[in-house]
């Protein structure tokens, strides 16, 4: 679509779009945030009808913004979402404005080290329905090991799956997995995030090609740069 940018290079267009006052950072985030909506329903049909059940893995930052908007987004359509945040956002940035807008929806935000009881209550609550899984910890500005971080994701995921080993978790990373660098497609610890599929905006970043090549698709919406 428009080549492919390196993390850098996708921070200054979308720097110097809002700076023009061309758009946003709310209006970028709540496209990106219906965009990742709008792939997960195409890539998944059988989620656009009924209610469904969803678990949203948000960060401090934009990444975990367009999180808290897809919070949103399916908890209008009906479904019943959990939010576990690894930190709330930063106060008066465009994140903490969509955490709000969360909070003011009904939705509560609860520590990433609960997700696996919460992952569990999904899980059950589905009746062997699957359960998607939006994570939007980092972003494309992640550079360090980030086991850590990970760590009660997949405590949650190896609980759940010795416990109902038929659970279906369909899971979508928002620009990247949590677990990997951007510019280079390296893994920045032992687990990255096992994505299914990946929602970028724009253009693809480098780690993209090597997510092809593992068997990860990546899909890329346009946000109006």
């Amino acid at each position: 679509m428009n080549g492919i940018l390196t993390a850098e290079q996708m921070r200054l267009l979308e720097k110097t779009a809002m700076e023009s006052g061309r758009v946003t950072g709310k209006a970028l985030m709540q496209r990106a945030g219906e965009g990742v909506i709008a792939t997960a329903l195409q890539a998944w049909p059988a989620l656009a009808q009924g209610v469904h059940h969803a678990l949203i893995l948000c960060g401090p930052g934009n990444n975990g913004g367009d999180g808290y908007v897809i919070a949103c987004g399916l908890l209008r359509r009906g479904w019943q979402v959990r939010l576990c945040a690894s930190r709330p956002p930063l106060p008066g940035g465009d994140a903490a404005a969509a955490a709000h807008d969360w909070q003011v929806a009904g939705g509560e935000s609860l520590p990433l080290a609960d997700c696996s009881d919460v992952l569990a209550g999904l899980v059950a609550a589905a009746s062997g329905q699957p359960v998607l899984v939006v994570d939007a910890l980092l972003g494309i500005g992640q550079g360090r090991c980030t086991d850590d971080i990970l760590a009660p994701w997949w405590q949650a995921r190896d609980r759940v799956m010795q416990s109902a080993p038929g659970t279906s978790l369909l899971a979508v990373a928002v620009d990247l997995p949590t677990g990997y660098d951007c510019d280079t497609g390296q893994a920045l610890g032992l687990r990255p995030f096992a994505a299914d599929l990946v929602v970028t905006f724009h253009a693809r970043k480098p780690v993209h090609d090597v997510l092809d090549k593992a068997g990860v698709t990546t899909v890329v919406v346009p946000i109006g740069l």
